[in-house]
């Protein structure tokens, strides 16, 4: 467990050194849209092809979906609900999705192995959902005033969301006992291998941590409701369900992960303020990493 730690410390750095010195932010965004949309796609289909389907991988996605909405009612209702509009929403976007395609698939294949990838991909499933249906719906509904919820606009989002459109057809293959032609799944098999390094080196791209006056209040709201909601949460399922221990630990293990990196292009799409999303998940992507390490070694 410490090697690994280690080597995926010593890759994310690399990744700050090459940000830093060797190619700019467009540069930095086409790596992030291949991941998002070739590498991790072909390790779900990689994933699911030799998975094993039981009947409680179904209850994942549930878990996802029922916490996501918790944390969006707790975000709107209670904890932000006295702020400006557009405070209100920018923050609570940032309460109930996870980032899983870009942060999570490398630590937990590293440090759970390759048989936690199946609880992951179906938890993702669901955090999609929140991600590009309910949190997107949230933050263009108090981006102005006066603004409607667009149901079938997140919708669009939701079905155009590559990973996710992956995850069903992976899964509707699986039910059907049907697998990739041979060479279609060498070819994947290729490009999912890509996967953990990519996504390190990205997670090291995007690491910076200015900050104007005022942020880091807004920064400890957010940070505070997400990590205590989900180590409280999670270390109750964790306990509670009975299920095998590598399903409770991947359950615990994502509900204390970063938010979604795509937060940065719903600020910049409905006039948010980029920069304090930027910060909020720079600092937890930092924080998230230490707190998974501590958690797969407590747990293991």
């Amino acid at each position: 467990m410490s090697r690994q730690f280690l080597v995926s410390t010593v890759v994310i750095a690399l990744g700050w050194v090459v940000k830093r010195f060797l190619v700019d932010e467009r540069g930095a965004q086409v790596l992030v849209r291949l991941v998002f949309n070739l590498t991790l796609p072909a390790l779900v289909l990689t994933t699911f092809d030799v998975a094993r389907l039981e009947p409680s991988l179904g209850l994942l996605p549930g878990i996802a979906i029922a916490y996501g909405l918790l944390m969006t009612g707790f975000g709107t209702l209670v904890l932000f609900r006295r702020r400006p509009r557009k405070e209100r929403g920018q923050l609570s976007m940032l309460l109930p999705s996870f980032n899983i395609g870009l942060f999570a698939y490398p630590l937990f294949e590293a440090a759970l192995g390759a048989g936690a990838l199946p609880y992951l991909a179906m938890f993702d499933a669901g955090v999609a959902f929140i991600t590009f249906g309910v949190a997107y719906a949230v933050a263009s509904h108090f981006s102005r005033e006066g603004a409607k919820l667009d149901l079938a606009f997140a919708g669009r989002q939701l079905l155009e969301s590559i990973p996710f459109v992956v995850y069903l057809f992976a899964v509707l293959l699986r039910v059907a006992g049907l697998h990739l032609p041979g060479p279609l799944l060498d070819a994947a098999g290729v490009l999912a291998r890509a996967n953990m390094p990519l996504s390190l080196l990205v997670l090291g791209m995007y690491l910076g941590y200015r900050a104007r006056a005022g942020q880091w209040r807004d920064l400890a709201a957010v940070l505070s409701a997400r990590y205590l909601a989900g180590l409280g949460v999670g270390a109750g399922l964790f306990l509670l369900l009975p299920f095998d221990a590598t399903f409770r630990t991947v359950v615990f293990a994502c509900l204390v992960l970063p938010p979604p990196l795509i937060s940065i292009s719903y600020a910049v799409t409905l006039g948010y303020d980029a920069r304090l999303v930027g910060l909020v998940l720079n600092v937890a992507n930092l924080a998230s990493y230490f707190l998974l390490w501590a958690l797969f070694h407590a747990l293991s």
